[in-house]
């Protein structure tokens, strides 16, 4: 019993996380923390509970977790099963909870950092006074607590006022949806049980990436041939029993009579809108039935047009079969027929198209293709692939339309065929001439034959040969389309600033739309991939869904390349998967620019080697050498002799002068960094001229270049854990003659290292009292103080500065060349590669990661600084990291049964930060593992002795060896009680 009323244990329970990592649901989740309250509303199978079972599990924080079912509506039962899933999470609590005020009052009483709650199954509330406390839960629950609530349809609440104030989150079923790719890798990765290329985009197509239809798939064809998986895949449509009892179980009976006679009605209709349906029932009450089926989240989506929608495709089929065995086939082909005429009355043209083939009436097919095809093959995507062969195959428009679909999918060889079967299906007309064109331009991806300059895919195979900038120059680039093309060339000749800029004017420009615009924003993601600019990812996966969605995979499978580039690494993996995609598609283009960012990423990362590098580059190399695009062969050459540099291999210098070569007779500038830099690493005698050249070539097109090549010339060193230091080749850098505060302005420079610092800031740090004129005086000055140092010190001359100085905008930024560091970055880098290794369950590699940041910690960030209040944020920053790094170590050395090794990577974090309550606990458990009671008792005692110093009650370690304390603010640890 809880709070009066009988708690069922089960439903308070914090379900088990076992599924497949979604970086793009964790991306949305990232934002939970600062929200008042996440709302998931999704259909019933979407994968609700599994998201917040993963956030659960990931949460670093306290978590209670309530599911809600019928019974609980009473606000007794809600309350009682609240205050048992709260206490259960965060300890005593005062009970018996006769309101919401009562909750409130009690979890006041909490001195935890943050903790989560989650209510699952909330619809199950719906309309009861348990749904109608929760609004008064949000608004009265203190600021730790986050509340997540999962549901499939959306809660009677008044969440305006959070919405205005950012106070929430929303996750919907378009978000849960399993991507494309997010399908392959559950069957590889996570079901270990991969597809076959064509049976994963019928899988994915006919589902529409719903988690619970690909999970019961993979359970009835999980360890069966491959013919009883085909047949299985053939029956998702129409007569599957799986599929049929979830749908029924789970959907279907839950809706009211009338919701569901609407949806067998009205199942034939491939969209539907008020006007639409109410044509087709002959009814009048449509449009509300569709929106209340949307609120519900019965597999009901909304269109681009406000008012329309369609049904899910799991659930369009599973009526369907329901509707024929009701009617029957010919009554069947009737309705199909009925709902064409209505769907081309309301001009929708695709989904009349397909009912027409649905009723078998191909003199209709044959009338609309007649005197719509031309709008129709405009309009081509993903509605031509659910078309019979045979009307395909005979129809111009459709054929053209088809070429254009599989152009969109990287499909090359399949375009030009079909470009070729339009052409000649048309004769003499117009659309002759665009076939032809449209087949030249596609057939020059496959082949040497000069492309058309006219049309924007000859244009860009054009500038992959040869003189991209050439292009840019005689462009007319005052249309969308112009940009896109100017943009595109100015980033195959690697001049990111240019790029930018110009892919920006095609997305402001009037007439951006569709592919165009798509091709712009993805552009300016590779500009900023390039940039090494960690917020790119992001956008590139936002890209990378939206090309998905479109029926453009090939920009689909690029974008997922740019994606893969996130800030804490780990982009190999991603990108072999990219890769590989393209690769099944018959993508060869793709194929290969995924082999150049492999090749890229591997020497960013290390782990695979250059070795691994090397292998990728070598077959992209060999692909753009066959197809004559001496641009991109130029790119692909200059990273191989960066990785045969690294490799320590004989070939590297004659490699990196090809390139070197390659770039001047193509006309591309980019490609110079990576061979300048391999020359920098192979020539000995050379090094420093060629480090010269190479940071002049990286300050004339903003490129990042993968890795920190070990060249020994002109790297600069900055140490900034433990007392600040800037090293060249080893020695420090003299800045005695240096004022202390231009000193203090390069140290904050050096914080920031690779970001710029706004003016603002650096006033605020250095010079708060001072006006506008004197900061200005005063920050040229002491810029020109620490450039004059540099110089002297060789770490800035002749026109190429390994470490350089640069004014962006009212920004100032300490740009640091490929052979430097800073141990700060450096510390950042180890500590989220361990948990990337943590994550991937690699013990080996998560303790070498942790050990080497705890390495990289040798004392407090900049103690000179003292308590100026520009470092403190960073201070603490340095010592969370610090500390993080001992627990990871010290957490995998137990798993290890190595105590005694334990207690010292312990003891090492407490240096760090004496007040960080996880690790004491942590190390009186190691010690008591390791036997020795004595030091156990100590530790405990010195735990104590730092708690009462705080003012703070003492606490017992959690005995099964848990983390579950929660360290203490800066701002407590400077200002203990």
């Amino acid at each position: 019993m809880q709070g009066g009323f009988p708690v069922v244990a089960a439903k308070v329970r914090v379900p088990r996380s076992d599924a497949l990592a979604r970086e793009r649901l964790d991306a949305l989740l990232g934002g939970l923390w600062s929200r008042r309250l996440g709302l998931i509303v999704a259909p019933a199978g979407s994968g609700k509970t599994t998201l917040l079972a993963h956030l659960a599990a990931t949460a670093r924080a306290p978590v209670a977790w309530y599911r809600a079912d019928n019974l609980d509506g009473s606000l007794s039962s809600f309350l009682s099963h609240l205050e048992a899933a709260l206490r259960s999470a965060l300890g005593e609590l005062s009970g018996g909870w006769a309101s919401v005020v009562d909750m409130a009052r009690a979890l006041d009483t909490w001195s935890g950092e943050r903790a989560l709650l989650v209510i699952d199954d909330f619809h199950a509330l719906e309309g009861t006074p348990g749904e109608q406390a929760l609004e008064r839960l949000i608004e009265y629950a203190p600021g730790w607590l986050v509340v997540a609530v999962a549901s499939r349809s959306r809660p009677a609440l008044n969440l305006s006022r959070l919405r205005v104030s950012g106070g929430l989150l929303e996750i919907g079923g378009d978000d849960l949806r399993f991507r494309s790719w997010e399908v392959e890798r559950l069957f590889r990765d996570f079901y270990r049980d991969p597809l076959p290329p064509v049976e994963l985009a019928t899988l994915a197509r006919k589902t529409e990436g719903w988690a619970a239809g690909l999970q019961l798939f993979h359970l009835a064809t999980r360890g069966k041939p491959a013919e009883e998986r085909r047949r299985v895949l053939d029956s998702l449509d129409r007569r599957s029993r799986f599929l049929r009892e979830y749908l029924t179980g789970e959907v279907l009976d839950q809706l009211p009579a009338d919701q569901r006679h609407f949806l067998l009605q009205t199942c034939v209709l491939g969209r539907l809108s008020g006007p639409i349906c109410d044509r087709f029932v002959a009814g009048t009450d449509s449009d509300a039935m569709l929106r209340d089926l949307e609120r519900r989240q019965i597999f009901v989506q909304p269109l681009g047009e406000d008012g329309h929608y369609r049904y899910h495709e799991v659930l369009r089929a599973h009526l369907e079969a329901a509707l024929l065995q009701q009617v029957g086939e010919a009554a069947l082909r009737d309705l199909h027929g009925r709902s064409a005429e209505i769907l081309e009355e309301f001009r929708a043209l695709p989904e009349a198209l397909h009912s027409y083939c649905r009723a078998d009436d191909w003199r209709a097919v044959d009338r609309l293709l007649g005197r719509e095809g031309e709008q129709l093959a405009q309009r081509s995507g993903r509605w031509i692939d659910s078309l019979p062969p045979s009307v395909l195959d005979h129809d111009p428009w459709l054929l053209l339309a088809s070429a254009r679909r599989h152009r969109a999918e990287g499909r090359w060889e399949a375009a030009a065929s079909a470009f070729q079967q339009a052409e000649q299906g048309f004769g003499a007309a117009e659309a002759t001439r665009i076939c032809h064109l449209e087949r030249q331009a596609s057939g020059a991806w496959l082949n040497l034959n000069p492309p058309p300059a006219g049309h924007p895919l000859g244009a860009l195979r054009l500038m992959v040969q040869r003189d991209p900038l050439q292009f840019v120059e005689s462009r007319e680039t005052g249309t969308a389309l112009g940009a896109l093309l100017a943009g595109a060339a100015s980033l195959v000749a690697g001049h990111l600033a240019d790029a930018g800029r110009r892919f920006r004017d095609c997305l402001a420009a009037a007439d951006a739309a569709g592919a165009v615009q798509l091709g712009a924003r993805l552009g300016l993601t590779a500009v900023g991939t390039l940039a090494g600019d960690p917020g790119s990812s992001s956008e590139a996966a936002a890209v990378a869904e939206t090309a998905d969605e479109l029926g453009h995979g090939f920009l689909a499978r690029l974008a997922r390349v740019c994606a893969a580039f996130r800030p804490d690494g780990g982009a190999g993996a991603e990108v072999a998967a990219a890769r590989l995609a393209c690769e099944q598609a018959g993508d060869h283009w793709g194929a290969a620019l995924a082999d150049v960012a492999k090749g890229w990423a591997d020497l960013q990362e290390g782990g695979a080697g250059p070795g691994a590098a090397a292998t990728a580059l070598e077959r992209a190399l060999a692909w753009f050498h066959r197809m004559g695009a001496g641009v991109l062969e130029a790119w692909a050459t200059s990273l191989l002799a960066l990785a045969a540099a690294e490799n320590g291999e004989g070939r590297a210098a004659g490699l990196a002068l090809e390139a070197e070569r390659l770039a001047n007779a193509r006309g591309a500038e980019g490609p110079k960094l990576f061979a300048y830099l391999a020359l920098a690493r192979a020539d000995r005698t050379r090094g420093r001229e060629y480090a010269a050249l190479a940071g002049a070539a990286q300050a004339r097109t903003g490129l990042a270049p993968p890795g920190r090549p070990s060249v020994d010339t002109g790297g600069i060193r900055v140490r900034l854990l433990g007392g600040f230091e800037m090293a060249l080749n080893g020695v420090a850098i003299d800045f005695q003659d240096v004022k202390p505060r231009a000193r203090t302005l390069l140290r904050l420079l050096c914080v920031h290292a690779g970001r710029p610092v706004h003016r603002g800031a650096i006033q605020l740090a250095l010079w708060p009292d001072a006006d506008a004129d004197a900061v200005t005086r005063n920050l040229n000055v002491a810029m020109s103080t620490i450039r004059l140092a540099l110089r002297r010190a060789g770490a800035v001359g002749n026109g190429a500065q390994p470490a350089l100085l640069v004014r962006e905008g009212d920004a100032h930024r300490l740009l640091l060349g490929p052979e430097s560091s800073v141990d700060l970055l450096d510390l950042e880098r180890q500590v989220a590669a361990g948990r990337r290794a943590r994550e991937a369950g690699d013990p080996e590699r998560a303790r070498a990661s942790f050990r080497a940041a705890l390495d990289r910690y040798r004392g407090e960030l900049l103690p000179e600084d003292g308590v100026e209040e520009w470092v403190l944020d960073h201070r603490e920053h340095a010592r969370s990291l610090a500390t993080e790094a001992a627990g990871g170590l010290a957490e995998t050395l137990l798993e290890q049964r190595r105590a005694d090794a334990a207690v010292h990577a312990c003891l090492e974090g407490l240096r760090a930060d004496r007040f960080h309550d996880p690790l004491w606990q942590l190390l009186i458990v190691a010690h008591e593992r390791a036997g020795n009671r004595m030091a156990a008792s100590r530790a405990r005692h010195d735990y104590h002795l730092a708690l009462a110093e705080l003012g703070l009650p003492s606490a017992d370690p959690d005995p099964a060896g848990g983390t579950g304390g929660t360290s203490l603010t800066g701002s407590e640890r400077q200002n203990p009680r």
